[in-house]
């Protein structure tokens, strides 16, 4: 018995309603699809058009609009947007909340984005903190999270990541006593453990659980990048290629686990690059040899994400 059949069946038998079974059956024919996620994207990208539109016009016009009418206008965008996200959203739930609308998670993104341009229009113009201005960085991402977690947004969860990064890179650099040029790799792989750590406390204190995969997707970027640089700098015989083989080990096992395959995805890609670099190290940049490595390598790598892509599908 085929899948029209047994809708047909469902239907006359009354398991089903009329409407219910036509719904069914146009998804199943495809006549039917979600363009939810094209939606998204949409009103993402539209977002991004605004912002960089409101940005492009403060350079070309602030001379001649005045310093208050630019902070004015930025606050009350920021401002109307936080209103609207406080009297519209539901309350507060340590558990995954649906979002009212399809617009909701980007106009709170949106006021994000301007309160950030706001402030930093305001230290460009009139240096309130001088020298501590970093702790802009800071106090915006203490906001992005409050708001991530208050409104249940990983958008804004990223967004509020992506500061504290600014913030912590930027303070290790301004140290005297700290060369962010040559110590880079040390903040990446610190802010990676920061951020790891934040997402595993999240998971066990039982706090927005689902948030973790962005805190983890933060920690492996920039642990990997930073072990990958390690290895481009001092080949094999550093600590950072067995560091790095260990990672996507352990993101393989974990992608298994939770049967999550971008995981693998990344700890093929770390792992190839990684091994990449010390074999044409190894290979002395011998051209021929190299020119093979990478054909025949990178087809396995291909054909080995194929298959595993198949089999997680296959699994789900």
């Amino acid at each position: 018995m085929n899948v029209d059949e047994l809708l047909s069946r469902m239907r006359d038998e009354k398991k089903l309603g009329a409407s219910q079974a036509g719904f069914l059956l146009n998804l199943h024919e495809r006549s039917a699809y979600s363009v939810h996620r094209e939606m998204r994207f949409l009103l993402y990208i539209g977002i991004l058009l605004v912002l960089a539109g409101v940005g492009m016009t403060i350079r070309k016009y602030f001379v001649d609009l005045g310093d208050m009418a630019v902070v004015s206008a930025l606050s009350l965008c920021a401002a109307a947007a936080f209103v609207y996200c406080f009297r519209k959203g539901g309350g507060f739930d340590c558990g995954e909340v649906a979002s009212p609308s399809i617009a909701f998670d980007y106009v709170l993104f949106f006021g994000c984005a301007f309160f950030a341009m706001d402030i930093a229009y305001v230290e460009t113009q009139f240096h309130v903190l001088g020298d501590g201005w970093k702790n802009y960085l800071l106090i915006s991402a203490a906001l992005f999270l409050f708001f991530a977690y208050r409104f249940d947004n990983r958008l804004v969860l990223s967004l509020a990541l992506s500061t504290l990064a600014a913030w912590f890179g930027f303070t290790l650099s301004a140290h005297r006593y700290f060369s962010f040029a040559e110590n880079y790799r040390l903040y990446a792989i610190t802010y990676a453990l920061i951020a790891g750590g934040l997402g595993i406390l999240s998971r066990h204190l039982d706090i927005k659980k689902h948030f973790f995969d962005i805190y983890l997707n933060f920690s492996i970027h920039f642990i990997c990048v930073a072990f990958i640089s390690g290895i481009a700098e001092h080949k094999l015989f550093s600590l950072y290629f067995p560091a790095l083989m260990l990672v996507c080990a352990l993101l393989a096992f974990y992608a298994v686990n939770v049967r999550g395959f971008l995981y693998l995805l990344y700890a093929v890609i770390y792992g190839y690059i990684g091994i990449s670099i010390v074999t044409v190290d190894l290979l002395h940049r011998q051209t021929f040899f190299v020119f093979a490595y990478f054909i025949f390598t990178s087809l396995a790598v291909i054909g080995l994400v194929f298959k595993m892509s198949r089999k997680f599908r296959e699994a789900s």
